[in-house]
């Protein structure tokens, strides 16, 4: 420090204005590019996870794109378009519907209530995925029709009778209506039969 004597009448005393302290929170210029790669990292790993789909075993991946089919895919990963695909897994594995009621009438006018037990697959995913109304509602559609149609072709003493085999030839009854969408009838079983009590059932009975 300079003695006293040289110093200049009116100096002021304090830092240097030249020279800019350092404070806490400096080196924002160096923060902001880490930064900026962060949020691009965090987008692209957020847009790759949205992006892929993993089809499970036994199942088809039905990619659509504005309501559209484009594509399937086996089981495995898949990459769609996030806000522009999306896709549909469609199980292979045969499903049940049970149980399926359904109200016959036999050949000899008596009314019977039929409990029955459905198992259905789908043979065609781009056809099930599309169709409308959905797949499993199209075949409970065709298995009551193609019960109604057996039981009409019977008497009431045959079905009891033979109520094992009656339905035997419903997967090949139901074929032509439910394979345009896609799908299969595999098994149909009759769990339980009720007969209801009318006037035709009386005069039978008499």
């Amino acid at each position: 420090m300079p003695p006293a004597s040289q110093i200049r009448r009116g100096a002021k005393w304090g830092p240097d204005p030249m020279v800019r302290p350092l404070l806490a929170g400096d080196g924002g210029d160096m923060e902001s590019p880490v930064l900026v790669v962060v949020v691009v990292l965090a987008v692209i790993v957020a847009c790759g996870y949205a992006s892929v789909r993993m089809v499970p075993a036994g199942s088809v991946g039905v990619v659509l794109r504005a309501g559209r089919v484009t594509r399937r895919r086996r089981p495995g990963p898949v990459v769609v378009v996030p806000g522009l695909e999306r896709i549909e897994m469609v199980s292979l594995r045969p499903a049940p519907i049970e149980p399926l009621g359904v109200t016959a009438l036999t050949r000899d006018a008596v009314e019977v209530d039929l409990a029955i037990s459905v198992l259905w697959r789908v043979t065609d995913p781009v056809l099930a995925i599309t169709a409308e109304p959905c797949a499993r509602a199209v075949t409970a559609a065709a298995v009551e029709r193609g019960v109604r149609h057996l039981v009409a072709t019977v008497d009431l003493a045959d079905l009891l009778r033979d109520r094992a085999d009656l339905l035997a030839p419903l997967p090949t009854v139901t074929w032509p209506l439910v394979e345009p969408f896609g799908v299969d009838v595999v098994d149909v079983d009759l769990l339980d039969t009720e007969v209801r009590v009318g006037p035709e059932l009386l005069h039978l009975l008499a």
